[in-house]
């Protein structure tokens, strides 16, 4: 799960850096072009005490390409809490190919993550669809996940401010001066809690989707929602043809909110797992959640009216399917399920009175859901203590710039607004129709590089053009209907897309079919990937609406097959065998 915003480009060139020669190794990083080097710094798990457990920091290095290499590093942070940063280097390694000329690109995994101690447990062991469906954490699972974690981990030492001591650590061992942070999501907590507690070790910091540290998650969790779906809402009415397609949005969701609440509804979908049909229930809660997750990518927030209004006429299939879909890859990819409670459990949910978090759920189509869900699990869970300061604001004089996307449902830019109070040096931007990220916006690539080159290189917000943001124009709303049955495909046309593709801006891919059913196996990024036929030559991914691949067909045989990539330079491959 990419929460980290994409584009960091440095110019500015100080004194060289000299390594530890003898901490990092050279490695072999798959998908990642020359030298790499890698290593475990120790850390002591109890920072304050100094003293009982050492816990290994995976630390990954991307040195500079050429000379004179700067004494700064740029430092991407994780989100989650749980991503293990350490496994976005290939992509970061390729949208820094320039960058690197002169810095260095560090990833170190948060303690709890990923190859630095990881706090991993099974919270779904049956990830059969319906139990994926259920709870957010199940609070018996939690309670088991707890019980072995403590024979290995004091689950009160896997803080943000513990992390943010164990990164400059790391920087002072590797001997870089400074930081330049990069940071999304929860990440841009970590960014700021580093600041606070290092201010002199920080450059720069590039910080999407903010959080701010005074409001703890998941308590405006769901007016954010709210307030994002009124928004696509009011962007769908000021347009012609989607007001005319879906007139009464607001009253479609009362309709199947109502209808939810009142009972589950069936539905049958495919199973990701094995494109297979399967009935499941969707519950009221779910519902919600699926339409919240639809607009953390400007994407498939794009889907939002046709999705809502699809199921106010009783198809409620490809909302279901995104819920699936949706929730699988959360029990998927977030690996370190124990640092998000360990993590939010002492820093957020404490902070959180009941009734306070039913104001927020009052009239809202996500509810309180998520917040019992986390609190039955946080009544499991080790608490750790946390800095007195922890939930003040950031003082900084630092130069800082802050992205936020005007769709977001979750980083809405009025938390940005709140963090800018406090940050006289930082300047604001505001992506149109920007989720939580902002695949599906053309051109929004070039824009933030270009507009973030321009920052870094001064080193200072001062004179930053940001007038391509004014030029971003959202792709149209959807208006047809979401049809989720596959097309049949006989054997033979099947057979045909099969094989090994090589990708031109992309991982190795393989083609496959498993009992009649078409797989993607990506390289490093398991499980495989269900592709639907809507056609011959085009398939759908499950559960990501608007994303299609299509096969270049010659002679009866598949010799390339095309991504379509949400607005940004579409992914290419060749079939080599």
């Amino acid at each position: 799960m990419r929460s980290i915003i994409r584009y960091f480009v440095l110019v500015s060139l100080v004194a060289p850096v000299l390594l530890g020669a003898d901490v990092l190794k050279p490695c072999q990083i798959p998908g990642i072009k020359g030298p790499a080097k890698c290593g475990q710094i120790e850390v002591w798990e109890n920072r304050e005490a100094k003293s009982g457990r050492r816990i290994g920091l995976k630390v990954v290095v991307l040195p500079a390409t050429g000379s004179p290499r700067a004494s700064d590093a740029i430092a991407p942070l994780g989100g989650g809490p749980g991503e293990a940063i350490t496994e976005e280097a290939p992509y970061f390694a390729e949208q820094f190919e320039a960058l690197r000329e002169h810095r260095d690109l560090l990833f170190v995994d948060q303690r709890g993550t990923g190859g630095s101690h990881a706090l991993e447990c099974d919270l779904y062991p049956n990830k059969d669809p319906q139990t994926a469906l259920g709870a957010f954490f199940p609070a018996a699972r939690v309670r088991e996940c707890r019980a072995v974690l403590e024979k290995q981990a004091d689950l009160r030492m896997y803080t943000t401010a513990a992390a943010a001591d164990d990164l400059d650590e790391v920087r002072g061992i590797l001997g870089y001066d400074r930081l330049d942070l990069c940071g999304g999501s929860y990440g841009t907590r970590a960014a700021l809690e580093f600041m606070r507690r290092h201010p002199d070790r920080v450059r720069v910091a590039v910080l999407s989707g903010v959080v701010p540290p005074t409001k703890p998650a998941p308590l405006e969790f769901p007016q954010n929602a709210q307030r994002a779906v009124e928004r696509i809402f009011d962007d769908c009415a000021a347009d012609a043809a989607c007001h005319a397609a879906f007139p009464d949005l607001r009253g479609d969701l009362r309709a199947i909110l109502a209808k939810t609440a009142a009972k589950p509804v069936a539905v049958d979908i495919l199973n990701p797992k094995n494109g297979e049909t399967v009935h499941v229930t969707l519950s009221r809660n779910l519902l919600g959640e699926a339409i919240r997750y639809l607009m953390y990518q400007s994407a498939t927030g794009l889907y939002v009216p046709t999705l809502v209004h699809q199921a106010a006429t009783g198809d409620f299939a490809p909302l279901a399917e995104f819920a699936l879909v949706q929730r699988l890859n959360l029990v998927n990819g977030l690996g370190g399920q124990g640092l998000y409670l360990s993590a939010t459990c002492s820093e957020d949910l404490p902070f959180i009175t009941p009734a306070a978090a039913a104001r927020q759920a009052a009239n809202t189509f996500l509810g309180d859901y998520r917040y019992t869900d986390q609190r039955a699990a946080c009544n499991e869970w080790a608490r750790g203590a946390v800095p007195a300061n922890s939930r003040e604001p950031v003082r900084s004089q630092l130069p800082v710039l802050l992205v936020s996307g005007s769709w977001d449902p979750v980083t809405p830019a009025r938390d940005a607004d709140e963090v800018a109070a406090t940050l006289p040096h930082s300047v604001k931007v505001v992506i149109p129709a920007g989720g939580h990220g902002y695949n599906g916006i053309p051109g929004v690539d070039a824009c933030l590089a270009s507009m973030v080159g321009s920052f870094v290189e001064r080193g200072s917000t001062e004179g930053v053009d940001t007038a391509c943001v004014r030029a971003l124009r959202r792709p149209p709303f959807p208006t047809k209907p979401v049809e989720t049955k596959p097309v049949a495909l006989t054997a033979e046309q099947l057979r045909a897309l099969t094989g090994h593709y090589t990708g031109e801006n992309g991982p190795p891919v393989d083609i496959v079919v498993r009992d009649g059913k078409l797989f993607a196996e990506i390289e490093g990024d398991p499980p495989p990937l269900l592709l639907v036929p809507v056609s011959p030559t085009r398939m759908r991914l499950l559960g990501r609406f608007g994303r299609y691949v299509e096969f270049d067909v010659q002679d009866g045989k598949a010799v390339g097959m095309t991504l379509g990539a949400g607005g940004n330079r579409p992914m290419v491959w060749k079939r080599s065998g």
